[in-house]
């Protein structure tokens, strides 16, 4: 088993995605070896490689996983009558309850992507698949397929993921440093940010 066949919607696959998230976020990407992976996850080295082949296809696997979670949290957008609010009742859980391990492992898988090649792309890949989702989300909030428009919500869709990916690193990075109530005012602001961003009117075309 590879890579390219493991299974990464299988509970036991996710188990191992999980457990390796966890070593990624605590010794760094560089910093966890394939043994550490191996036991974390209580298997054999011998065995881990069967899932595994090396940390880049195991970084691979979770960004493919989390591309899975994503899309599906925009169906859930698509789906819906107030398409605006699911996407801000997603966006307020995003917020407010961000692991500090999820912020701290997709700052090593960004800078992994520097090193590879192939990760590089999958986040890219990653990136566009958001960017298109937000700016069709954006299209069914105000019923503008327009030109202009899109044009319009593919910035804002670039803001909107600023500020999200922006708060989760700042969140990292500041751990003690800054006080809970201080996070949590620091969330609101962004949230904020995030609603008038989403609900404000493109412009109308220049006459």
């Amino acid at each position: 088993m590879d890579n390219a066949t493991a299974d990464i919607a299988s509970q036991r696959v996710s188990e191992i995605l999980d457990k390796a998230k966890s070593v990624f976020a605590l010794n760094g990407f560089d910093g966890a070896s394939m043994q550490d992976l191996a036991q974390a996850t209580q298997m054999s080295v011998g065995n881990f490689y069967r899932y595994f082949p090396s940390k880049d296809a195991i970084i691979t696997a979770l960004v493919k996983r989390d591309m899975m979670e994503i899309e599906g949290l925009f169906d859930a957008i698509k789906a819906s009558a107030d398409p605006g609010a699911v996407f801000m009742q997603l966006l307020r859980l995003r917020i407010e309850t961000l692991p500090l391990e999820d912020a701290a492992l997709w700052g090593e898988v960004q800078a992994a992507s520097f090193r590879s090649p192939e990760i590089a792309t999958l986040m890219r890949d990653m990136e566009e698949t958001v960017r298109t989702n937000i700016v069709n989300a954006l299209v069914r909030i105000h019923g503008d397929d327009s030109a202009p428009a899109r044009e319009t919500f593919a910035t804002r869709a670039q803001f909107i993921m600023l500020l999200v990916h922006g708060f989760a690193q700042r969140k990292c990075c500041a751990r003690d440093s800054i006080s809970p109530l201080q996070s949590a005012a620091v969330g609101e602001l962004v949230l904020s940010t995030l609603h008038d961003t989403i609900f404000a009117p493109p412009a109308p075309p220049a006459v």
